[in-house]
Formats: structure tokens, sequence, C-alpha cells
């Protein structure tokens, strides 16, 4: 009686586990537009240029930064949004801009390493983003910190973007 009750507790948790998705099977609507591509496309940090990052020393990571910093308009990602909001001007960082958008790269650009980016804009241009959509921006960059140590590890990024747009194909 009871190995029968245990095969048929095995069977059910076998029919109640969900099948793998097959991701060409998703419905057109969910799928992301073709032009979001943080992996292969023209990034400061896509797959290319991450794997050089990653590869560096800390003297060299600090060294790049600074670079990066002092570029200023060049840094250039996409992500998804995760949310957005305005910033008082008793906040400090309304220095770089009166919206805050927070958004990721929840898919691994490299090995396990993903992005996490808090871009700064007008509001204007803030307000135009589609919620969990993708968008593509430009600007500089404020602040990075690379928890190498940690598993994933992360990237978070701080931008002042000029530029951000919905990615619609």
């Amino acid at each position: 009686m009871s190995r029968a009750l245990s095969l048929l507790m095995i069977a059910a948790a076998l029919a109640l586990t969900p099948a793998c998705v097959d991701k060409s099977k998703e419905p057109e609507f969910l799928k992301l537009p073709p032009g979001y591509n943080p992996v292969e496309a023209d990034l400061t940090f896509n797959k290319e240029h991450l794997n050089e990052f990653n590869s560096m020393g800390v003297k060299e990571r600090d060294k790049f930064v600074d670079d990066l910093k002092a570029a200023e308009g060049s840094f250039r990602g996409q992500a998804l949004v995760q949310s957005g909001n305005g910033l008082a001007e008793t906040v400090e960082d309304s220095q770089y801009g009166d919206y805050e958008v927070m958004a990721s790269v929840p898919d691994p650009v490299l090995f396990e390493i993903t992005i996490d980016y808090q871009i700064f804009t007008s509001t204007e241009l803030g307000k135009k983003l589609t919620p969990h959509g993708p968008v593509e921006f430009s600007g500089t960059l404020v602040d990075l910190r690379y928890d190498a140590e940690s598993k994933p590890r992360k990237l978070i990024l701080r931008v002042k973007a000029d530029n951000i747009q919905n990615i619609t194909k």
C-alpha cells in the first residue's frame, strides 16, 4: 500500500512539473525586438568589451573607468526598464538629472556577469519609456562598481543619459 502511494506521489509530481519552455513558440508580443541585443550590439559593455574589462587588473580597471568618466557622452548601453521615478532637487543624485530609471540586463552578457543600471535623465525623456521594455541610451558614466567576488558577478553602472529611448525595432 505504501509503495503504491509513493508511486502515485511521484507520478503526480512529474505530471504537475512544467515542461521546458520553447522560446521559439513564445507569442510574438512577448518577444524582445531584434534591436535589443546587449551581447553583440556596439555598446560600451557588450560581450567583447566586457571580456576585455574582466581581463584587466585592478589598476587597469581604475584607469579605464576614469577614462570613461572623463569622456562625456561616450557611454552607450541597452537594458530592460525596471522602474522610473522623478528626483526632487534635495536628492543628491538630482545633479545628474531630474528623473531616475532603474534598468538591467537580466541575462548574462559574458559568463555569468549581469549588468544593472541606474540611469539619470530628464523627466521629459524618462516619462516616455515603456515599463519593462527595452531601452537604448547614451551619455556619461557617473560611477561603476564591479562585484568580481560575488556569484554571479555583477556590474553596477550609474549613467547620466543625454539620450534614452525605447527600442522598437
